[in-house]
């Protein structure tokens, strides 16, 4: 099923969104600001966030960037993590970034700012995703490294959506024509009901690729080992390829605990109750379940607590630094 919607900010003016309903749209994303300070946010979106739930259209909203490094991508995360104040949206938080102050930062660090914006949108409990136009999703983000985790929002103006990557949402025209709008609006079209529906959220599901190396026969407790028993190069660089292969998504150190769970996952020793211990060393149960490649929403953490005998979890600190040590020992069930 596909899903009219509009996307709106201080250029479209005053709305009339029971017109706008009345039209056919079945939701908007609206741009809650632009950049990471408190003045830079819409002047309209109180306006657009009240109205458009006063009767029951579905939101989201946007945040351009204008961000030159992963720092400054987190700080404008927190920033639209305090204009919301907590507030219910039906469809995610999306980092806008195209500005072309950033086109020249590089690949990874782009990557690696959309990265770093969205883990901290759903640490505050939203879903998160990306906006981006189909030169910059093919040419200058690593979009593969993105579109599995989050969902993404394309743009191009065109009768017909020639994006090669994976998507949820399309925006096709900035010269739209919708009842209740005097100005001109951007028009999308969304492919897929994610109203709400924490179950529908992408997340990442690693498993070993047909690629990598069986060490199912190997009984020792050294990777470097293990690997050279097979004829696998079995080099630092090496290894960290494959444990981002392998599906861990922490940064490889090659710590002992990264070594040991890679060698189980190698050698095919999955414990199906617990958890692979973490070598996350900080205090953010969030952090700690993706570090491991597990999904960190706050449902998949409520079910992760009631599996681990924590009732009633509201992820307060006590509750997840609870969780937070059972990850760390290698204790904490699976959900």
């Amino acid at each position: 099923m596909e899903y009219r919607g509009i996307d709106v900010s201080k250029y479209q003016g005053n709305i009339d969104f029971e017109r706008v309903k009345e039209s056919g749209i079945n939701f908007v994303i609206a741009r809650i600001g632009y950049g990471q300070y408190e003045d830079q946010k819409d002047p309209k979106f109180e306006d657009n966030y009240r109205d458009a739930t006063k009767i029951n259209l579905p939101i989201g909203v946007y945040l351009y960037s204008y961000a030159l490094s992963v720092e400054d991508a987190i700080k404008e995360a927190n920033t639209a993590i305090a204009w919301l104040q907590g507030r219910k949206l039906n469809l995610p938080v999306y980092y806008d970034i195209e500005d072309k102050s950033q086109v020249n930062l590089g690949k990874q660090t782009l990557t690696d700012m959309c990265k770093a914006f969205c883990n901290r949108i759903e640490e505050a409990g939203y879903w998160a995703g990306i906006y981006a136009n189909k030169y910059w999703l093919t040419s200058v983000l690593n979009a593969s490294e993105l579109q599995d985790r989050y969902t993404i929002w394309v743009a191009q103006y065109a009768e017909e959506n020639t994006y090669q990557g994976k998507y949820d949402m399309w925006q096709y025209t900035s010269q739209g024509r919708v009842n209740g709008i005097s100005a001109f609006v951007d028009m999308n079209i969304l492919y897929r009901d994610i109203f709400t529906n924490v179950d529908n959220k992408p997340t990442p599901e690693p498993a070993p690729l047909p690629s990598l190396p069986n060490l199912s026969g190997y009984q020792g407790t050294s990777i470097v080992d293990a690997l050279k028993s097979v004829g696998y190069d079995s080099s630092f660089e090496s290894r960290r390829t494959l444990y981002a292969e392998a599906g861990f998504t922490d940064y490889y150190v090659g710590s002992a605990i990264q070594n040991m769970n890679l060698l189980k996952r190698l050698q095919g020793n999955v414990d199906t109750e617990y958890y692979p211990m973490t070598s996350y060393k900080g205090y953010s149960l969030v952090d700690g379940l993706k570090s491991i490649g597990v999904d960190s929403s706050f449902e998949n953490r409520r079910r992760i607590a009631r599996k681990n005998d924590v009732e009633n979890y509201r992820g307060t600190m006590m509750q997840n630094i609870k969780l937070l040590n059972l990850l760390k020992k290698g204790q904490l069930k699976r959900a």
